[in-house]
């Protein structure tokens, strides 16, 4: 049986989300829906993500980071690959291939299920106060920290990529809320006179 590859083609996908003017600030907000990722579901998932030299965070609600490279553990036998740079294509379409050839484990459809921005500047945990009930200060949600909450009354993946005075996070939810949850950020982080940039 033959299988389509969903991190073939990268140059073909497309953003649901509309062009967005630049706002000059302290706040950046890239879209990023359409750098690859591939999603990993499997009791030996762990163990196979270390045989391909990635990290694997140790507990659920963690991420790992290696290089361009991060993988989200969004439970215990569930983790998410995802390509910060947008240009390891040929890793993740590798990586997919082996878990189709892979007894036990199943890929699953982050590609194309989900959106996905890039939120980085000052204060973003500040900004993120006003759309979601979590507390994502440095304090209590460090590097490296991933909460599965509710943004902008929608379900959402958030990841602490970076501390400091530039904060870092990647926010990923549903692809059919792409452009309500990017006009949602876009108006929250205004209050900061953000960036807002669809890349």
């Amino acid at each position: 049986m033959e299988y389509f590859n969903l991190s073939a083609a990268p140059e073909l996908r497309k953003s649901l989300i509309a062009e967005t003017s630049p706002v000059n600030g302290a706040i950046n907000c890239q879209d990023v829906t359409t750098y690859s990722r591939v999603g990993i579901r499997g009791e030996q998932a762990g163990a196979f993500l270390a045989e391909q030299n990635l990290p694997v965070p140790s507990q659920p609600n963690q991420a790992a980071r290696a290089d361009d490279l991060i993988v989200l553990r969004l439970s215990q036998k569930e983790f998410w690959v995802i390509d910060l740079s947008h240009t390891n294509h040929s890793v993740l379409a590798n990586l997919e291939l082996l878990v189709l050839n892979t007894k036990g484990l199943y890929r699953l459809y982050c590609q194309h299920s989900h959106m996905m921005m890039l939120i980085n500047g000052l204060s973003v945990h500040r900004m993120f106060a006003k759309v979601c009930g979590v507390d994502l200060s440095e304090k209590v949600f460090p590097a490296g920290a991933i909460a599965q909450t509710s943004v902008a009354r929608t379900n959402a993946v958030v990841v602490r990529l970076a501390s400091g005075d530039q904060e870092q996070f990647l926010l990923l939810a549903d692809i059919s809320s792409a452009q309500y949850l990017w006009e949602a950020i876009a108006d929250a982080a205004m209050e900061f006179n953000s960036i807002a940039l669809n890349q």
